[in-house]
């Protein structure tokens, strides 16, 4: 059966960008929210992520600027990551010390988010949904779910969807004035998120204009092999329409750990097959909080004669790699 966005709504509602803890959450409760943008033309991509920990009070928030492949974060075009700001009182419309204010206008539709940083930096950008939110944990909607029996990846992904963006505003970087029209995928996610010990995983999307976008989420173990897999999660985003992906498979090529390119290959529930070709063009170690790094890359995509844009993720705990350590160190 096609499954399509409109059966989303049933599953997450608009009330379900706010805040999901109670009296009897753990301590360890946290609740994201991500919302990556690029200007693909000057090589940027921006990361927008914000870890809350409502039940201790505190947020995290970054801004992160890429426009250069690095081993190393600080050579990246601008940095703010604060670890410990005020927890907002509701998600739904907040302000942050560090310059960032945020407005859900039409929840699960349209966001606008606004930041006045250090170093002439700022933006003022909106983000309209292009299709509907997609629960990684609905098996209404997402054909893998059932089979999970529980949460995509960890409990801090209890409650998790992602959800297409079409971002449009204007983007000032050290004073020099970029207007953003862009398309990216960004996340929500929300449970109990313990930092310490997570696996290693790649999520990955690509976007070719508002007719067609991708998005994959799939374990990678880099420590023995280059192949992605086992397949978790994804969906291709075509003419507004969401199909929930049943197979992927993949390989990407490395400079040491750092992602250099590769190819993929989805299945949706249509039956119908994607194959992507990709190229990094930026990217570094970033850490949105000290127990878990990722390889974050922004990437030329190629499909069927189009060129699109995307960014990856490879989520990889600090235990994860020092376990795996003289394993890494001898394959790259």
């Amino acid at each position: 059966m096609v499954r399509s966005i409109r059966v989303r709504y049933a599953m997450i509602r608009p009330e379900d960008f706010d805040f999901h803890f109670d009296a009897d959450s753990h301590w360890q409760w946290a609740e994201t929210i991500a919302l990556p943008f690029a200007v693909p033309d000057e090589n940027i991509n921006v990361i927008l992520y914000i870890v809350t920990r409502p039940k201790m009070g505190v947020c995290m928030a970054d801004i992160t600027i890429l426009d250069r492949i690095s081993d190393l974060w600080e050579e990246q075009l601008y940095i703010d990551n604060q670890q410990h700001l005020p927890c907002p009182e509701s998600l739904l419309k907040f302000d942050l010390p560090n310059g960032l204010s945020f407005e859900a206008v039409e929840p699960l539709k349209l966001y606008r988010a606004r930041y006045q940083g250090i170093d002439d930096t700022s933006f003022d950008l909106e983000f309209a949904a292009l299709g509907g939110p997609y629960d990684i944990n609905d098996p209404a909607i997402d054909p893998t779910a059932a089979a999970r029996n529980g949460p995509a990846w960890d409990a801090s992904w209890s409650g998790h969807y992602e959800q297409t963006y079409k971002i449009t505003g204007e983007l000032v970087v050290r004073g020099r004035k970029l207007a953003v029209d862009s398309i990216a995928t960004g996340d929500r996610s929300w449970g109990p998120r313990p930092e310490r010990d997570n696996s290693s995983v790649l999520w990955w999307n690509a976007a070719f204009g508002e007719d067609l976008a991708v998005h994959l989420f799939t374990g990678h173990d880099i420590a023995t092999r280059n192949e992605s897999g086992p397949h978790i999660s994804g969906y291709i985003l075509e003419n507004g329409e969401l199909y929930g992906l049943t197979t992927s498979e993949g390989v990407q090529d490395y400079r040491r750990a750092m992602p250099t390119g590769g190819r993929f290959s989805v299945t949706d529930v249509r039956g119908k097959t994607f194959n992507f070709l990709w190229q990094t063009t930026n990217g570094c170690y970033w850490a949105a909080y000290p127990s878990n790094t990722y390889l974050q890359t922004s990437f030329r995509c190629f499909y069927e004669g189009r060129e699109g844009y995307g960014i990856q993720q490879m989520g990889l705990s600090r235990a994860y790699l020092t376990r795996n350590r003289t394993a890494i160190r001898s394959r790259y």
